[in-house]
């Protein structure tokens, strides 16, 4: 027989495959995308089959141990977006893949099998033409259940996957996947069906039983179950609702009296937090009509296209995708719904369920195991048919998948940033519409500028909606400047306190510290008691959580750092804790300075905690509710806080950026900004792209009904250009000052930035491999430009020193990025083995 090889993804960091022989009885089942076991070094892994070949130049090849999938676990269109990211992302193909299965590749070898038929030397000699399929049945005469890896050694068999695969299709067992990871299996429940034929049976049994005391118990659950009407009882209700005895029905089962089955369980996490929103009937204007229209055309004929449907804040986005995906769902295909934040997503699955029912669900990493399992299978055997999640839910394996919508497009957390491989799900879900001839959906009231250039130069379709979908008006936008503000109340102050001010400099200066002027303005106070009386909603954002952004000596400055990153310590009231948003750590707040002794600690800058807790004192008879990291670590608080601030339980909604997107509460005609120079100032050149950005979404959740709105934003830069953009809700004008700025310093969309990342917990190390790399690259890039190196912006963080050297590669000689790709590609890893690099390709910040 000819030649057989497979080439395997496994989980580790090496990029590349490995090579494979098959043995023959393992070819039918050898093909991509299924799991096999090999060995590797000293131990067995599985791996993911990437290709298969008849030959191999490869020398010393040692051969797969078993197949453990009859059907691929990743699809043909998932295996080529795996290998897109790998090359793209620079990312190990193991890597690439991990994401797309739903426990990666750990578990295999923990599966177990039971019988599932009474086990008869008639069936033992119906198998004789498998002594192996024999064996593994009379093994399993012997005990309810064996793991497969215990199977395999009291066989003596390395390969036992495909007759456990033939054995299950005759019905004779069951597999049990992972089952050592707490829902990597499908849930079952025992069940009783109640029949015609087992009624007569419990009428014969009670016949002969009924009367005897002996069998008293069991004559009860017989008789219950005798006066239902044919249905399918969970054990478990049965004996709850009849107050039976589990012991009683566990002996009929065994004298056959009863037959116990097993029924599956869908896990469901979607009603367990799903936002309820009011019903209302939609019709579409006549934009929402002609973006519609210009959708379908591709989704009909079944041919890939990508639209940035750009539409103002409430301007009916939504229904535009649900009125594309019905047709897609008509025409026998699937859909896939990306979000940006995992609060969004129970509203959307809520609005999506009113429309497609139970063909809808989400997919998000706060689900537990086994929902989150049941999902992915379930998704990828048809049962549904709409996929709502954040970033992770891209490769959500639907088949036929007809149209993909990305909602709030420009939003950085669909940038994968904390490992590999670093990949951009709204770029990603592009690719991935291009391999399933589907049709994409880009949508945003303010586009990232990448993809506002790509629509405009025809990468992309531009769709517009300028005008809200139910007629209201967008909100009036007022700014406030905080630093006239702060003199206003200052003078008052010291009006207030001129005889101190006289005695001396020393006691004025006391007095001047002593000066708090609070983070809300005298106007959005006058709004948020108007709004109060009037019991209309109010959202104020505070991008910044915590109570106060740090701690500082007031007699020598010193401030309070994380002992593991150089970045100051916020501190937690609650919790009466300083912590670090970075690394996690926490200290107890000290009672007097390191540095100099002194005891006199102010506690500086604005989180939401403090903001709270100046709100409830202004106001103490509204109810306020916060909604950020902190309180929003339990499955369900997102739509537990959403519900009762919709449903008028809440009158103020405090928040960080989570509260800025995609939310619709009719009640709301009040927004507030507390502070919104927190991005605006940040070393980073998307820094004015996503203060807009935020501070229009957060706009846009004011007056979305026909009370008419208004929006307050407290800044210390007022006249900045990106501040009179978001007043005058004026993307066009703002992007054409980016787009100016982005192509003067040679920034996206005009180049390709790369980022190297160079770390190590001995930052001379870090600095010769950056410099290094520097150096490299320099060399052989080209007309692309290397900056640095240079420590990051945030040079220490866990322990470990950052180095960056930053490329910009103009994409006009190189479009796809493959040249800068090769180069990257022939990178050496860094001579000192305690450095660690990381390439991340299109970075959403250089921080």
């Amino acid at each position: 027989m000819p030649d057989f090889f497979i080439d395997l993804a496994v989980p580790n960091t090496v990029d590349r495959v490995f090579t494979y022989s098959v043995p023959a009885h393992l070819r039918p089942l050898a093909r991509p995308g299924v799991r096999a076991l090999a060995p590797f070094g000293k131990k067995t892994v599985a791996g993911i089959v990437v290709a298969t070949s008849a030959s191999s130049d490869v020398r010393g090849i040692r051969g797969i141990l078993d197949i453990i999938d009859e059907e691929p676990v990743i699809g043909e269109e998932l295996m080529k977006l795996a290998g897109w990211m790998s090359g793209y992302y620079h990312a190990p193909i193991g890597e690439a893949l991990r994401p797309m299965l739903i426990s990666g590749f750990t578990g295999v070898g923990k599966a177990t099998v039971r019988s599932s038929v009474e086990v008869t030397p008639e069936l033992i000699l119906g198998l004789a033409r498998s002594p192996l399929q024999q064996s593994v049945m009379r093994h399993l005469s012997g005990t309810p259940k064996a793991a497969v890896s215990t199977l395999r050694k009291a066989l003596d068999s390395g390969s036992i996957y495909p007759a456990l695969h033939e054995l299950r299709r005759k019905g004779f067992v069951t597999i049990d996947e992972e089952r050592a990871y707490a829902g990597d299996a499908a849930k079952v429940e025992p069940v009783i069906v109640v029949d015609g034929d087992a009624a007569t049976k419990w009428r014969a049994w009670l016949e002969v039983n009924g009367d005897n005391r002996r069998t008293s118990k069991q004559a009860a659950i017989v008789r219950a179950l005798a006066a239902m009407d044919p249905a399918t009882v969970t054990t478990a209700e049965l004996i709850r609702e009849h107050d039976l005895s589990p012991a009683a029905l566990k002996s009929l089962a065994g004298k056959q009296v009863v037959t116990i089955a097993s029924r599956e369980v869908v896990r469901d996490g979607s009603s367990a937090g799903e936002h309820r929103e009011e019903h209302r009937d939609f019709k579409l204007n006549v934009h929402q009509s002609a973006a519609l229209s210009a959708i379908l055309e591709p989704v009909e004929s079944g041919t890939f296209a990508a639209f940035l449907l750009w539409g103002i804040t409430g301007s009916g986005k939504t229904q535009v995708y649900i009125e594309a995906i019905a047709r897609a769902l008509e025409l026998g295909r699937s859909a896939l719904v990306l979000v940006p934040e995992i609060a969004l997503t129970p509203q959307t699955v809520g609005r999506f369920r009113r429309r497609f029912g139970d063909r809808v669900v989400m997919f998000h990493s706060r689900m537990s195991r086994g929902e989150r399992y049941d999902a992915w299978r379930l998704a990828r055997d048809g049962r549904y048919s709409i996929v709502i999640g954040p970033r992770s839910a891209v490769f959500a394996p639907l088949a036929r998948l007809g149209l993909i919508v990305v909602d709030e497009e420009h939003e950085p957390s669909y940038k994968q940033y904390d490992q590999s491989p670093r990949y951009h799900a709204r770029d990603a879900a592009v690719v991935r519409g291009s391999l399933a001839g589907a049709t994409v959906i880009l949508g945003s009231a303010t586009p990232s500028i990448e993809s506002f250039s790509n629509a405009l130069s025809g990468k992309y379709h531009l769709v517009e909606l300028p005008e809200r979908a139910d007629g209201a008006q967008l909100p009036a936008v007022t700014i406030v400047d905080m630093v006239a503000e702060r003199k206003k109340k200052f003078e008052a102050y010291r009006a207030v306190r001129k005889e101190e001010f006289k005695v001396d400099a020393l006691a004025a200066k006391l007095s001047m510290k002593k000066f708090e002027h609070g983070s809300i303005s005298d106007l959005l106070r006058e709004r948020i008691t108007d709004r109060l009386q009037k019991k209309e909603g109010i959202i104020i954002l505070q991008n910044r959580r915590g109570f106060s952004a740090y701690i500082e000596c007031r007699e020598c400055g010193k401030v309070e750092m994380c002992d593991r990153c150089q970045i100051s310590l916020t501190y937690h009231r609650p919790q009466k804790h300083l912590r670090c948003h970075y690394c996690g750590s926490v200290k107890t707040p000290p009672l007097f300075c390191g540095e100099c002794g002194a005891g006199d600690l102010l506690y500086l800058g604005l989180g939401t905690q403090k903001v709270e807790e100046e709100l409830r004192a202004a106001f103490p008879s509204a109810a306020v509710d916060r909604m950020d990291l902190d309180t929003t670590s339990r499955k369900g608080s997102h739509a537990g806080i959403l519900n009762r601030f919709a449903g008028g339980e809440v009158d103020i909604l405090l928040g960080t950026q989570m509260i800025a997107k995609g939310l619709d509460i009719p009640r709301v005609t009040l927004v507030g900004v507390i502070s919104a120079d927190t991005q605006l100032l940040l070393p980073d050149f998307r820094s004015a792209e996503r203060t807009f950005q935020l501070l229009t979404q957060v706009a846009g959740r004011s007056g979305r009904r026909k009370i008419p709105g208004e929006v307050i934003i407290q800044t210390m830069q007022p006249l900045h250009p990106t501040m009179q953009d978001v007043a005058r809700h004026d993307y066009r004008k703002f992007y054409d000052d980016e787009i100016r700025y982005r192509k003067d310093l040679g920034y996206p969309p005009f180049t390709r930035i790369t980022l190297l990342e160079y770390s190590g917990e001995k930052e001379e190390d870090v600095r010769k491999a950056a410099e290094s790399a520097a150096a490299t690259m320099r060399k052989s890039c080209g007309p692309a430009a290397v900056m640095g190196p240079s420590p990051a912006a945030l040079p220490k963080i866990r322990d470990r020193f950052r180095w960056h050297v930053v490329i910009k590669s103009p994409k006009g000689g190189d479009p796809s990025g493959s040249l800068l790709s090769g180069h990257l590609a022939g990178l050496a890893p860094p001579r000192q083995r305690t450095v660690r690099m990381t390439i991340d390709t299109d970075p959403q910040s250089l921080m």
